[in-house]
């Protein structure tokens, strides 16, 4: 706005000045004239300068008392008028509204040093690079967050030297970018196997991210500021919650432990599982001759299948979640290979192995390779896979929803591995015996 009023003032009396200066030239041409209602037009709409600068340099009017005298004198009426505005404008800033007004007006416009102390009120994240500086991320996260605030002054109240401004702060819907937000810092947390290329999380770029992302919706909410007179003027009293209002709540809902729900939670931590590749579900499982074959031909093989398998199969569906307080239950169906079908069809292999002579004259070394080909290819015939639900406790620990995975929910995902290890100990033992 004052550079506007700047242009505006420099432009219209070089308007001013130079139209003294075309005037005089017509006059000496004697063409048509500038009539003398719009130089003093001109001058009176604030070219006053440019007009009389122009009287005097080019010589013209200066015999005309409506111009020698007319025109000093909106000169020294304008000075006047600028001056009383001046004093006026010094005196409200001195008011507790005017200085209310003066801080929003900084987030409207945001520049760097505002920028800065915004980044401070988000205590719950490093936005500093190492010489201390805003970081680009954080500056830019701001910018897009205040990129609607727009704020309306209710009303002023002052009570000697204290004051009270109530304030509606019109701005983004900051729950819901709060919510869209922890849960991208839940989705990145539980990355069990984040690439080596990846950096570090930045909390100040998943927020821009977040925000480029997303389209919000405007809310209105209420700040209230508190001002304390200290000499001819008066200082803001900035705490935690004024911070927190004019975020619209922002800090507050990151901080709440129930913005996401137990269901949400729950299905984060289920969508991790369900995106790892096989050789993370090799170190995540920390399989290694599952079958306790003992044979070192075919155990890596045999590892390796059925984990390809799990790794196709494996799939979730929460069928039910309910919360009550702190704690909620969730029933989820785990599907899996089916690791019974799979003992099925060793065993029937098994059993015809058994049947032959040779089964009888073979040596240790030779059975163990044998029986374990045969767990080999039962497991490279299977297609079938199996749904299991799993009863699932969840707990608010006062920051975000804990989850409790027990050996059922384990067995679950691994097919039902601990009954079909024990069919496999029992055909083993039958085929031995």
């Amino acid at each position: 706005m004052k550079t506007f009023l700047f242009a505006y003032i420099i432009i219209l009396n070089l308007f001013g000045f130079f139209s003294m200066g075309m005037d005089k030239r017509r006059a000496q041409l004697r063409r048509w004239r500038i009539p003398e209602r719009s130089l003093f037009l001109t001058a009176a709409l604030g070219g006053s300068i440019g007009i009389l600068v122009g009287m005097y340099l080019f010589r013209h009017k200066t015999r005309h008392l409506t111009f020698t005298v007319g025109i000093p004198v909106i000169l020294v009426l304008q000075l006047f008028l600028i001056g009383f505005l001046f004093s006026w404008n010094q005196k409200q800033l001195r008011s507790p509204l005017q200085a209310v007004q003066y801080e929003l007006s900084l987030i409207q416009e945001l520049d760097s040093d505002t920028i800065q102390s915004f980044v401070s009120y988000e205590n719950f994240i490093t936005s500093q690079d190492e010489s201390g500086a805003v970081s680009q991320e954080a500056a830019d996260a701001v910018s897009l967050f205040f990129k609607d605030f727009q704020y309306n002054i209710q009303k002023e109240e002052i009570d000697g030297d204290e004051a009270l401004v109530h304030v509606n702060i019109t701005n983004l819907d900051a729950k819901a970018l709060a919510s869209d937000l922890r849960t991208e810092i839940l989705k990145h947390s539980l990355d069990l196997y984040p690439s080596p290329e990846e950096e570090p999380l930045n909390y100040y770029r998943l927020l821009r991210e977040t925000l480029e992302r997303h389209s919000y919706e405007t809310t209105v909410t209420a700040a209230h500021f508190h001002l304390r007179r200290e000499g001819s003027g008066w200082v803001i009293l900035t705490d935690e919650t004024l911070e927190d209002e004019l975020t619209s709540g922002f800090l507050t809902y990151m901080k709440d432990p129930y913005l996401l729900s137990a269901y949400t939670v729950l299905e984060i931590q289920m969508d991790a599982l369900n995106a790892l590749s096989l050789e993370e579900w090799t170190d995540f499982l920390g399989v290694e001759d599952l079958f306790a074959t003992y044979n070192p031909e075919y155990y890596p093989q045999i590892d390796q299948e059925y984990l390809s398998q799990l790794d196709k199969a494996f799939d979730y569906e929460i069928r039910r979640c309910t919360e009550e307080g702190d704690l909620a239950q969730a029933v989820v169906r785990i599907t899996s290979l089916d690791m019974n079908h799979v003992l099925s069809l060793y065993r029937e292999k098994l059993l015809a192995y058994a049947s032959q002579p040779s089964s009888i004259r073979a040596s240790d070394q030779e059975f163990s390779d044998e029986t374990s080909r045969l767990l080999l290819d039962a497991l490279r015939e299977n297609t079938e896979t199996v749904g299991t639900d799993v009863d699932m406790l969840l707990e608010n620990n006062g920051t975000s929803w804990d989850i409790t995975f027990d050996s059922d929910f384990t067995n679950a995902v691994m097919g039902n591995i601990q009954e079909a290890l024990e069919t496999f100990t029992s055909i083993q033992s039958d085929v031995q015996a």
